[in-house]
C-alpha cells in the first residue's frame, strides 16, 4: 500500500515521513509478526517530522499517521499483546512470567512511593 501526499511549500520532510509511514504499511502486511507491528506502533507514536521547504502536507501526514496507528492498535492476537507489553515495559523477551514480574515490581514501587 502506498500513500500519496501533496508536496507543499512548507511541509514535513519527505524522507522522514516515507520511512515511518513505510514501516507502518509493512507491519500491516499479513506475513509480518507481532514484533514488527510493535516496532511500527512505537515508531508512529514517537514520530516527529522536521518542517522543510517542499515537504509533505502536514495535515495529510498527521491524518495518515493517526489512521495507521489505529489500524496497528486494532484487535490484536495474544502474541501481539504480549510483544506490545514487553515493548512498553522494556523487557527483552515477551514471556508471560517476565511481564507479570515487571508489573508487580512497578506496582510495588508505586505503592512504596504513594502513587
Amino acid at each position: 500500500m502506498q500513500q500519496d501526499f501533496t508536496v507543499v511549500l512548507r511541509g514535513y520532510d519527505r524522507a522522514q515521513v516515507d520511512s515511518v509511514i513505510g514501516q507502518g504499511f509493512d507491519a500491516l502486511d499479513e506475513g509480518s509478526g507481532p514484533a514488527k507491528r510493535a516496532a511500527a506502533r512505537d515508531a508512529l507514536r514517537a514520530a516527529s517530522f522536521d518542517v522543510v521547504l517542499r515537504g509533505y502536507d502536514r495535515d495529510q501526514v498527521d491524518k495518515a499517521v493517526r489512521k495507521l496507528r489505529g489500524e496497528l492498535d486494532g484487535p490484536a492476537s495474544t502474541e501481539d499483546l504480549r510483544v506490545t507489553l514487553a515493548s512498553i515495559l522494556r523487557i527483552p523477551e515477551p514471556a508471560d512470567q517476565s511481564i507479570i514480574d515487571e508489573v508487580r515490581r512497578l506496582r510495588d514501587l508505586a505503592d512504596r512511593h504513594g502513587l
